[in-house]
C-alpha cells in the first residue's frame, strides 16, 4: 500500500516537473511576442546612407523574416560614391549579438544599385542580428595606388608586378548592418525568388518611394513655401503701414526689413519652382518604372504564351501520331482479317473439291 502511495507521488512529482518545464519553454520561446521590451533599439535605420566604406555607400531598404523556414531577406541599395573605375564586389555573413556562430549570408539577386541578401538557419529566438557586409576593391586598382604611393615617397626604383604582389595590400573594407527583431517584418511567405520576381518587386518599391515623394513635395514642402510667402505678404504690408508714424531714422530700419521679407518672398517662389521642378522630374522618373514594369510583366505574359504554344504545338504533334498509329493499327487490323479470309477459303476448297469426286464415284 505504502508502495502504490509512494509511486502515485513519485508519478505527481515527475508530471508536475514536466509542466514547469513545458510552461518555461513556452514562456522563452514566445516571450517576444507578449512581453515588452525595453531595451534600447539597435536597428540600422531604413532609408538612410549608410557610410563606412571607401566606394560605396549602403541603403538599407528592407528587412524580412520568415520564421516558418528560418529565412531572413535585406535589401540593400548601393551608390558608388568612389574615384575607382571598377567597382567593388562584396562578401557577406550574418552574426546574433554576443554570439560566436556566423550564419549563411548569400547574395541571391543584384542589379545596378539593388543587391538581395538572404540568411539562412536563423532560429526564431534572435534578438539582434548584424549583417557583415565587406566591400572588394579592384586589386589591380590597390597595386597602382601602391605604386603611386612609393612613387610620392620618392622611391623611384622599378617596381615588377611580382613586387606588388608580394606586397601588404590594403585590407578590404566592412561594415555591420544591425537588424533589430522589431524592426524586421515577419513575411510568413518568404522565399527565394526568380530574378525577374525580385526585378519586379523592386521596381514596385522604387515606385513606392518616388510616389511618396511626390506627395511629400505636393502635399508638405509647397504649401509650406505658399504660406511663408502669404505671411511675408501680410508682414510686409503691416511695416509700410507703420511707416506712416516713424520717423526717418524709423523708416530707414523698417524699409530695409521690409526689403529682407521681398527677398525672402521671392526666394520662396523660388523655392516653389524648383519643387514643381522636381515633381515634374519625379514624374518622368515613375513613368519609366512603370514602362519597365509592363515590359517586364508582357515579357512574362510573353513567355507563357510562347509556352502555351509549345505546348498546344507539341499536343497536336502527340495527337496527330497517335491518329496516325491508330488508322496504321486498324489498316494491319483489316489486313489480316482479308489474310484470314483468304486463308479460309483456300482450306475450303480442297474439301469441295473431294465432295464432287465422290459424287462422281456414287454415279
Amino acid at each position: 500500500m505504502k508502495n502504490k502511495l509512494n509511486r502515485g507521488r513519485e508519478n505527481k512529482l515527475y508530471i508536475s516537473v514536466l509542466i514547469a518545464a513545458g510552461l518555461a519553454f513556452g514562456v522563452f520561446f514566445t516571450s517576444k511576442t507578449w512581453m515588452y521590451d525595453d531595451s534600447a533599439i539597435a536597428q540600422t535605420p531604413f532609408d538612410e546612407s549608410i557610410g563606412g566604406l571607401s566606394q560605396t555607400a549602403l541603403i538599407l531598404r528592407d528587412w524580412e523574416y520568415n520564421p516558418k523556414n528560418e529565412l531572413m531577406e535585406v535589401t540593400l541599395e548601393r551608390v558608388h560614391t568612389g574615384t575607382d573605375a571598377v567597382e567593388p564586389t562584396f562578401t557577406f555573413y550574418a552574426k546574433e549579438q554576443n554570439a560566436s556562430q556566423k550564419y549563411n549570408a548569400e547574395l541571391v539577386y543584384q542589379s545596378d544599385n539593388n543587391m538581395v541578401v538572404q540568411i539562412e538557419d536563423v532560429p526564431e529566438s534572435f534578438q539582434i542580428i548584424g549583417l557583415f557586409v565587406t566591400e572588394h576593391r579592384d586589386e589591380n586598382i590597390l597595386k597602382q595606388e601602391y605604386k603611386k604611393q612609393l612613387q610620392n615617397k620618392g622611391d623611384e626604383a622599378a617596381i615588377t608586378g611580382q613586387d606588388m604582389e608580394e606586397s601588404e595590400l590594403p585590407e578590404p573594407e566592412e561594415i555591420i548592418v544591425v537588424g533589430d527583431y522589431r524592426k524586421i517584418d515577419i513575411n510568413k511567405s518568404l522565399v527565394t525568388k526568380t530574378d525577374e520576381g525580385y526585378k519586379k518587386e523592386n521596381i514596385i518599391a522604387d515606385m513606392e518611394r518616388i510616389k511618396q515623394e511626390i506627395t511629400t513635395i505636393l502635399e508638405e514642402d509647397i504649401p509650406f513655401q505658399e504660406d511663408l510667402i502669404t505671411t511675408l505678404i501680410q508682414e510686409k504690408g503691416d511695416l509700410k503701414k507703420d511707416m506712416e508714424f516713424e520717423t526717418e531714422e524709423e523708416q530707414a530700419d523698417t524699409k530695409r526689413e521690409s526689403e529682407q521679407k521681398e527677398k525672402a518672398i521671392k526666394d520662396a517662389k523660388g523655392e516653389i519652382e524648383k519643387l514643381k521642378k522636381k515633381v515634374k522630374e519625379l514624374q518622368e522618373k515613375f513613368q519609366n518604372r512603370e514602362e519597365k514594369l509592363n515590359a517586364l510583366t508582357q515579357h512574362k505574359e510573353g513567355n507563357r504564351q510562347q509556352e502555351k504554344d509549345k505546348t498546344d504545338v507539341e499536343n497536336k504533334k502527340t495527337a496527330q501520331q497517335g491518329a496516325l498509329k491508330s488508322k496504321q493499327e486498324k489498316e494491319n487490323d483489316d489486313s489480316k482479317q482479308s489474310d484470314n479470309k483468304k486463308s479460309s477459303k483456300d482450306k475450303e476448297k480442297p474439301v469441295n473439291k473431294k465432295k464432287d469426286k465422290n459424287k462422281k464415284d456414287k454415279k
